[in-house]
């Protein structure tokens, strides 16, 4: 891939967990890694499930081969033309013909 197709700055966190001294545990999410990617919209859906419809963006992820992600992480994506922060919460991390140069991220928005 070359370097200006990666053209959206990313954010990608980690959840940290903490515990007060009351025993409370707090959830919080932390940078793990920055990084120029791309960012391609895939396909959608709706669903219904507890009464509710929920709508699940399917989007893929490609940036620079970087140690440590995985499923359990997240993509922050601030869209500087509208201000708005967008999540993405990472399904699969894809080591393509496995090469170790590039990650794919199979991602589903968060929607708020």
């Amino acid at each position: 891939m070359r370097a200006g197709e990666l053209r959206h700055l990313i954010a990608v966190q980690q959840k940290a967990v903490t515990v007060d001294s009351n025993g409370d545990r707090t959830e919080a999410w932390s940078l793990y890694h920055e990084a120029w990617a791309s960012i391609e919209t895939g396909n959608g859906r709706e669903f219904f499930q507890a009464k509710q419809t929920w709508a699940d963006l399917s989007h893929t992820i490609i940036l620079r081969w970087k140690t440590g992600i995985t499923h359990d992480m997240r993509v922050l994506f601030n869209d500087p033309k509208t201000g708005a922060a967008r999540y993405f919460n990472i399904r699969a991390v894809l080591n393509p013909d496995e090469r170790t140069e590039m990650l794919t991220l199979q991602c589903s928005e968060a929607i708020p």
